[in-house]
């Protein structure tokens, strides 16, 4: 499906994977497809993924948390490119604002501006 280091446009994820192409946690029928990771948003990926507080990624977060299945990670590199890095499962869902916090600081976001942070494993 997809190479560890190669870069893929957004179009071809999306052709492969499905889901929005404008959406960092894209679904298709209720899962959480891929990741689409912006570095400056998610320092820490593809390790914690950080879900802000808007209405789209607090929805793809919280489908994320519950699903067991792995799926491909990208980092973003440029516009429109994206270095895929692996398959990854959740391993922990942190909702507490204590608990979010150390990821919030590194995120660009505020602790009131995240609604979930998710670890992921590879798998």
């Amino acid at each position: 499906m997809f190479e560890i280091d190669k870069n893929y446009s957004r179009d071809y994820i999306h052709a492969v994977c499905g889901g929005s192409k404008q959406a960092f946690l894209p679904t298709r029928n209720g899962k959480v497809v891929a990741a689409c990771l912006r570095p400056d948003l998610n320092a820490q990926a593809p390790d914690v993924i950080v879900c802000s507080d808007g209405a789209a990624a607090r929805a793809a977060g919280r489908t994320l948390a519950r699903q067991a299945e792995a799926i491909p990670v990208f980092i973003k590199l440029e516009t429109e490119l994206f270095r895929y890095v692996g398959q990854f499962a959740v391993s922990e869902s942190l909702t507490a604002p204590l608990d979010c916090a150390p990821y919030a600081h590194e995120s660009g976001f505020t602790v009131g501006q995240v609604s979930r942070v998710i670890k992921m494993n590879r798998c």
